[in-house]
């Protein structure tokens, strides 16, 4: 019998990630990977497929975008579903999937600017009123050219006005480069979801009707010297689903 290996190389037509991802699609949706389980990690399927970790990186990609699985750094990939999902799902149990969420889609920046907060403003981010911010204004899609995911506007408070340079070329997410430029440790993490109409500059940018339900989801990461960001993300709310997984300490 051919080896997996062998077996990628029949159908010269398709490039290899695309053969891949109709193995692991079929190995998903027969159950031979059950929903809640993990794929093996990058590493394991790279010796299993005998390519390199950009091909199972893109066959993998194409499986998060359509709602089968989520990234989970180190550890593997969990199946979310047996078929694919017309929602995009956004699943998190720590700090590192989301930021795994960050390297596995795009965010394309489409304004920063400086900003003054108002008192209802500066009550959600953190921030005393009157104070100057950073707001930078960006779109997440899927992938480069891809399906938009959800509309963000962060906000940097001006101490770190200095980092503005180094937004554009920001690989992960934003309040990691802040912790790691500023050297101010995350002590902090909140998150609120609000179901609400979008504003319309948000429903253009996602290219849904005005008035429209978002989620919105704001986070702000905070260290023992007050906000290092503070992001508000607008999914649409027919078709995004958000999914945490939280587990009993030992103690109870």
């Amino acid at each position: 019998m051919p080896s997996t290996a062998e077996k990628l190389q029949v159908d010269d037509d398709q490039p290899r990630y695309r053969q891949i991802y109709t193995l692991l699609r079929d190995r998903i949706g027969s159950g031979h990977y059950p929903i809640g389980s993990n794929l093996p990690t990058e590493v394991e399927l790279c010796a299993e497929f005998g390519v390199s970790r950009y091909t199972v990186r893109e066959a993998l990609r194409r499986l998060v975008d359509q709602g089968m699985l989520a990234r989970r750094q180190g550890s593997g990939s969990a199946v979310l579903a047996h078929e694919p999902q017309h929602n995009f799902v956004h699943h998190v149990r720590s700090l590192a999937d989301l930021f795994q969420y960050a390297l596995d889609t795009h965010l394309q920046i489409l304004a920063v600017e400086h900003v003054t907060l108002g008192a209802e403003l500066a009550e959600s981010v953190g921030g005393a009123e009157g104070s100057g911010w950073l707001l930078v204004r960006a779109l997440r899609l899927t992938r480069p050219g891809g399906e938009p995911i959800c509309v963000t506007h962060s906000y940097i408070p001006e101490r770190f006005a200095w980092i503005e340079p180094e937004i554009p070329d920001c690989v992960g997410p934003f309040y990691a480069l802040l912790e790691a430029r500023s050297g101010e440790a995350i002590s902090d993490a909140v998150q609120e979801i609000k179901a609400e109409p979008m504003p319309p500059a948000v429903a253009a940018a996602l290219g849904a009707e005005p008035g429209a339900f978002a989620l919105r989801l704001l986070r702000r990461y905070a260290s023992r010297k007050g906000t290092l960001i503070a992001s508000f993300n607008w999914h649409p709310a027919d078709v995004f689903t958000y999914r945490m997984q939280l587990q009993r300490s030992p103690a109870h």
